[in-house]
C-alpha cells in the first residue's frame, strides 16, 4: 500500500491535530477506509507528538461510536440541516460535536479551532455557520446532551435491522451499550508461568482473573511495558476468543484414546495466532495454514517471541492438500467479524457488505474441504467472529445437510466458566459481547461475539 499524505489544496500551512483528524474522518467515513492503515502511512500523523496521537486516535474512534448522535445534535441547531454530501462541513461539525460532548473539551477552544479550520476549508460564509452551529451547542450543552438518541441508533440500519431481527432490541441495545467504550485488554497466561508470576502480573496491570489463566485490566501503556513480555509467557487474546481452545481442548481428552500430544491438529487460517498458541502451549502437534502473507508474518513474530515454532503453510484454506489426514481442523473461518464491534468500532460506519455471498460460499468450501481431509472419528470446530447466523449456524445446517456423515458434538455447561447463557438448543456456542458479566467494580464486562460448533465424523 502505497503511503498516504493527507493534503488539500485549501489547508495552506495548517497542521492541527484536529485538521488531520478532519482529513482522516472523510477518508474513512465517506471512503470507507482502514483507519489502522492510514494511521501506519500517514505522514502527518507521524510527525504529531504521542500526546497528540493519542488524542486523535480517542477523537476518531469515539465518532465511529457517536456519530448519528452528533449529527442529530448539530442538526438540531441547523435551520436547514445539513447536507450530507458536504463532507467537510459535517466532518468539521462531527468532530467538535465529538470533542465538546464526549471528550468534554474546552468548549470554545474547540469552537474557534473548527471556525478557523472552516474558514481556511470552505471560505468565510460556511465558517459563519459552523461558529453560529457551535455557539448554540456550547450555550446549550445541558439541552443537547439530554437530546441525544438512544446508543442503539449509532448502529448503521443495516446492522440494527439484522440484529434487532435475530436477538431482539433489548440485546442490542446491551450490545451497543457495551461497543461504546474501548475495551479492556485480556492477557491469556501461558501453563508455562509459575502462579506466583501471575501473582506479579496481575499486581503490576492491576487486572483481574476473569477465567482460568486469563487476566483482564485497563492497562494503557505499550503492551511491550507489561512484565515477562520479552520471555514469551502470554499473549493478547479476548476472552471470548480463547473458549473454542479452551473447549476443544476438553473434548479432545474425552473423545480420543491416544495420548493428546499424539493427535494431530490442523489450524486454518490461523493468523495471528491465539489459538495456535493455545494449542502449543498445551503440548500439541499443530500444523497452520493461512494465505495472507502479511498475516503470517505477523503470525510468525507472535510465535517467535512466545517461544513457538509452529509448522506455518501459506495456503487457502478451502483447497488445501496435505500428504496425510488430521485428527482434528479447528477453522477459525474469514467472515464479516461484526462480533467484535467494540474494538474495531469502524462497523458502526460500514456499510452493507458487498462480499457477504462470497464469504459464505468461502466457509462452506472451506468446511467442505475440511471434511475431505479429516481422519475417520475425527473432529471439526468451526468458529467465527460475526454475530450473522447466516455465517454461523446456517453454514453448519447446511454442511451436516450434505455431510450426513457428520453430526453435532454439544457443548455441556459444566465445561467452561460462564458459558451457561451461550449454549444454543443444537448444543453450538453462541456468545454474544453482552454475555459475560465479572461484576467487579475495576473490570469492564462483555467480549467480542463467536459462534463456536464442535462436528465428528462418524467412524
Amino acid at each position: 500500500m502505497k503511503p498516504i499524505r493527507i493534503h488539500n489544496k485549501n489547508q495552506e500551512n495548517i497542521k492541527s491535530t484536529r485538521l488531520i483528524a478532519i482529513n482522516i474522518w472523510i477518508l474513512i467515513f465517506y471512503k470507507h477506509k482502514n483507519l489502522d492503515k492510514i494511521l501506519n502511512t500517514s505522514f502527518d500523523f507521524k510527525k504529531l507528538e504521542t500526546r497528540d496521537k493519542s488524542f486523535l486516535y480517542l477523537l476518531l474512534n469515539t465518532a465511529m461510536r457517536r456519530h448519528n448522535q452528533a449529527e442529530t445534535i448539530y442538526n438540531k441547531y441547523s435551520n436547514f440541516g445539513i447536507d450530507k454530501k458536504n463532507r467537510f462541513l459535517n466532518s468539521i461539525l462531527t468532530m467538535a460535536t465529538i470533542e465538546i460532548i464526549w471528550l468534554k473539551k474546552a468548549p470554545y477552544a474547540v469552537l474557534n479551532e473548527a471556525v478557523k479550520i472552516s474558514k481556511k476549508l470552505m471560505g468565510e460564509k460556511q465558517s459563519k455557520l459552523v461558529n453560529a452551529i457551535l455557539r448554540k451547542i456550547v450555550l446549550h450543552i445541558d439541552e443537547s446532551i439530554k437530546s441525544i438518541p438512544d446508543n442503539i441508533y449509532n448502529l448503521p440500519e443495516w446492522l440494527l435491522n439484522s440484529w434487532t431481527s435475530t436477538y431482539g432490541k433489548k440485546i442490542v441495545k446491551e450490545i451497543v451499550e457495551i461497543a461504546m467504550n474501548p475495551p479492556p485488554l485480556d492477557i491469556k497466561v501461558s501453563n508455562k508461568i509459575s502462579k506466583s508470576q501471575i501473582e506479579e502480573l496481575i499486581s503490576e496491570v492491576q487486572g483481574i482473573e476473569i477465567f482460568p489463566n486469563l487476566i483482564r485490566c485497563n492497562y494503557k501503556k505499550p503492551v511491550e511495558t507489561i512484565p515477562y513480555y520479552s520471555e514469551g509467557v502470554w499473549w493478547i487474546q479476548d476472552a471470548a476468543s480463547q473458549v473454542a481452545c479452551n473447549l476443544l481442548i476438553s473434548k479432545l481428552k474425552i473423545h480420543f484414546s491416544k495420548e493428546i500430544n499424539k493427535i494431530k491438529i490442523l489450524d486454518m487460517c490461523s493468523a495471528p495466532g491465539g489459538k495456535t498458541a493455545q494449542l502449543l502451549d498445551n503440548g500439541m502437534e499443530v500444523v497452520s495454514i493461512e494465505k495472507n502473507k502479511f498475516r503470517s508474518k505477523e503470525f510468525l513474530r507472535n510465535m517467535k517471541r512466545l517461544n513457538f515454532n509452529p509448522l506455518l503453510i501459506n495456503v487457502e484454506a478451502e483447497i488445501y492438500k496435505p500428504e496425510n489426514n488430521y485428527d482434528v481442523i479447528l477453522i477459525d473461518a474469514p467472515c464479516s467479524s461484526t462480533g467484535t464491534i467494540r474494538k474495531n468500532p469502524d462497523i458502526f460506519i460500514k456499510p452493507p457488505p458487498e462480499n457477504l455471498n462470497g464469504l459464505t460460499s468461502l466457509q462452506d468450501n472451506i468446511l467442505k474441504n475440511a471434511a475431505k481431509i479429516l481422519n475417520q472419528n475425527g473432529l471439526i470446530m468451526y468458529v467465527t467472529c460475526s454475530l450473522q447466523k447466516i455465517e454461523g449456524e446456517r453454514r453448519i445446517e447446511k454442511f451436516l445437510q450434505e455431510n450426513e456423515n457428520f453430526s453435532i458434538i454439544p457443548f455441556l455447561q459444566n465445561e467452561h466458566p460462564k458459558i451457561e447463557s451461550c449454549i444454543t438448543e443444537n448444543g453450538f456456542i453462541r456468545i454474544l459481547p453482552n454475555h459475560f458479566n465479572f461484576n467487579y467494580k475495576n473490570v469492564m464486562n462483555g467480549s467480542d461475539g463467536f459462534f463456536i460448533a464442535l462436528l465428528k465424523m462418524e467412524k
